[in-house]
């Protein structure tokens, strides 16, 4: 198969169908007029019985070259038949009386599908064959080489040439332009592509709507928190959102923002933010500079700090101080561990160690951690309770829930023992919550967290002890979000505060 048969078969198989459906209906319309006109005035005035065999021949041969194309496109049938509807048509227009019968412009369709279909030297050849079929009919058979008949030849063939040249210069421009529109179809789809992939992943949510509330595209994000696929309804309380809207979903709490797209149709996009991590983004930010300063300066601090504590003790072990004098060296001392704890706990959160997850069975996990627990506290006026419903297995750094269970239970026994008289208690239960979702809850009998705490209970430096850093329960945040947890305060009617951890489960 040649280069100009292949590129029949590969970049016109439609224009091919179209031109054999022309081809049929031409022969078939050709064979109906001849045998209507009973005194061949129209057609096949000449030679009235070879035209009409050739026009048989010609129905015959456009009927199967339909059918064959629209079965397969074949190169080389769809050669063939050009070069066989050229002599067919040349032959009906000799039986019609010639040149002058009206033909000559039916010849020249197959020239300009050829040169279409097959730019380059099989387009010619179309061309030169019609026109020596057309010499052979005009002047070899008449043996007539009259001077007008030879120049009416010469200039139709020069014109089949000509048309043949300028089919094909518009052929290729017709070409270079579809691969240049094929190319940017292929980029825009890949970008496309590209940039639905980076709006599915995004963390905050998006939604695209018709006017008809119709969902056309819609990200993972938004779709965990409004349970929403492409192609659903948007719910109407939503759709009817215009200004800056917070919604409660799952626990989330989220900003919703409608976005009119400026488009004939009238679409509209919902951009959703999750106010927590918004929140936290920001304290990142703002504790960022604090984190570094005084990871730089923690030790020009110690320094000068254990020389004061150092000092104070010695002070306080002189013979001649009065009571009033040693409660200052104490009140010293007590001042200079409190400082201490504070830059301890600020190294801890500008070191920022990564979490190492894996799975963790938390039956055996929470005995061990009770027996490490009653070695450090070792005094006999608390209980811890575990109350696991099974053993579950999450998704956590070992070592970062030993650190925010630890911190949990010291903050709920220290204000349980100052609440009560009988013995402090801090329970631990754990439930699932979903198919994907443990819940961890620390709770203890004190009397709770007051209303105005609620606010800043985790923001750092909100402490109501006069000892305390203010940062326990920050890193217990922290903590949670390095392992993909999350960690709440639960209000109800109970004594006592209660602090719900959801993990995820593995």
């Amino acid at each position: 198969m040649t280069g100009n048969q292949r590129l029949i078969y590969g970049t016109g198989p439609r224009l091919l169908r179209l031109y054999s459906y022309y081809s049929l209906l031409l022969a078939l319309s050709l064979i109906v007029i001849d045998g209507l006109d009973k005194a061949d005035m129209l057609l096949g005035g000449a030679a009235p019985q070879l035209f009409l065999v050739l026009s048989s021949v010609y129905v015959f041969a456009a009927a199967t070259f339909a059918a064959l194309v629209n079965r397969r496109t074949d190169s080389q049938v769809a050669t063939s038949y050009v070069f066989l509807e050229t002599a067919l048509l040349t032959g009906m227009m000799f039986a019609s009386g010639g040149l002058e019968a009206g033909f000559s412009s039916l010849l020249l369709i197959p020239v300009v599908i050829a040169n279409l279909l097959a730019p380059g030297v099989l387009g010619y050849a179309v061309a030169a064959w019609l026109t020596l079929a057309i010499i052979y009919s005009e002047h070899i058979i008449t043996n007539d080489f009259g001077l007008t008949n030879t120049a009416n030849t010469g200039v139709y063939g020069g014109i089949s040439f000509l048309l043949a040249w300028v089919t094909q210069v518009l052929s290729h421009r017709i070409k270079d332009a579809l691969s240049l529109a094929s190319d940017n179809a292929k980029s825009v789809r890949r970008l496309q592509r590209l940039n639905q992939q980076a709006l599915m992943k995004l963390p905050d949510g998006i939604i695209a709507c018709a006017p008809d509330r119709t969902i056309l595209f819609i990200n993972e994000a938004a779709s965990s928190w409004f349970n929403l696929k492409a192609g659903m309804l948007l719910p109407t309380d939503i759709a009817a959102i215009t200004d800056r809207t917070t919604l409660e979903r799952d626990r989330h709490h989220l900003a919703v923002s409608r976005i009119q797209t400026a488009t004939a149709e009238d679409d509209f996009l919902l951009l959703i933010e999750d106010e927590a991590r918004i929140s936290a983004e920001a304290q990142q930010i703002k504790l960022a500079s604090l984190g570094r300063l005084t990871a730089s300066i923690a030790h020009e601090i110690r320094n000068p700090l254990s020389a004061l504590n150092q000092a104070a003790q010695l002070l306080a072990e002189a013979e001649y101080l009065k009571p009033a004098d040693k409660q200052l060296t104490g009140m010293i001392e007590a001042n200079s561990q409190r400082i201490n704890r504070i830059i301890t706990d600020i190294l801890q959160l500008s070191r920022g160690k990564a979490a190492n997850a894996g799975t963790l069975h938390l039956s055996p996990f929470l005995q061990e951690f009770r027996a490490v627990f009653r070695q450090q506290d070792p005094t006999d006026d608390y209980q811890i309770k575990l109350r696991p419903a099974g053993d579950y297995d999450i998704y956590f750094d070992r070592d970062h829930l030993l650190q925010v269970l630890t911190n949990l239970t010291q903050n709920g026994l220290r204000y349980a023992r100052r609440a009560r008289n009988q013995p402090s208690t801090v329970s631990i239960e754990v439930t699932q919550e979903g198919p994907q979702r443990i819940v961890i809850e620390v709770r203890d009998n004190g009397l709770g967290v007051a209303e105005n705490q609620l606010d800043r209970l985790f923001e750092p430096f909100s402490t109501t002890e006069h000892e305390g850093t203010g940062l326990g329960l920050y890193l217990c945040r922290e903590l949670c979000h390095a392992n993909e947890a999350h960690i709440e305060y639960v209000s109800d009617d109970k004594l006592g505060a209660c602090f719900r951890i959801t993990a995820q489960r593995r």
